[in-house]
């Protein structure tokens, strides 16, 4: 009885599974307007991106960040995201879209990089902070990345 029963709940698994559809992904042109491979931030920090649509509010965002561009100028449609990856040896591969969830993300994937560094403060991490210009085909209402820690904090600038 068990084993039909568990066999039937898998059989409904496997059905359920069938019809989900495999997300259709469009790459993105990007431009990186600054990549920092060791960013100091707080040890409890779960974000791992911050974003903006609206120009007014990109000084501020990267003023967040200890960063500053007195010529950055974001264009109507376009998305400055500050990416914070916390395994340093992984660099930024593309930005993608996902068409069926409708939200944009970052790919990361290691580097042959071997780094020598002293220790982190305490109460600190390192991280790896790229700032990333895009033009998505909509608003996103979440900008996530692959290959980072789960529970994160996407964050759009209010």
């Amino acid at each position: 009885m068990i084993f039909a029963l568990s066999v039937w709940l898998g059989l409904g698994l496997a059905a359920s599974r069938a019809e989900i559809a495999a997300p259709e992904l469009v790459e993105l042109p990007y431009r990186v307007v600054h990549d920092e491979m060791i960013f100091l931030r707080d040890k409890d920090d779960r974000r791992y991106s911050v974003w903006t649509d609206d120009p007014a509010k990109v000084p501020a965002l990267l003023a967040g960040f200890n960063l500053g561009f007195d010529d950055l100028l974001l264009k109507k449609g376009e998305v400055l995201v500050v990416f914070l990856q916390d395994d340093i040896t992984q660099v930024l591969t593309g930005v993608f879209y996902n068409k069926t969830a409708r939200e944009c993300f970052a790919d990361y994937a290691y580097a042959d990089i071997m780094l020598k560094i002293g220790p982190t403060p305490e109460g600190k991490k390192r991280s790896r902070l790229t700032v990333v210009i895009f033009t998505p085909p909509e608003r996103p209402s979440h900008i996530g990345m692959r290959a980072t820690v789960r529970g994160g904090l996407s964050e759009a600038v209010p």
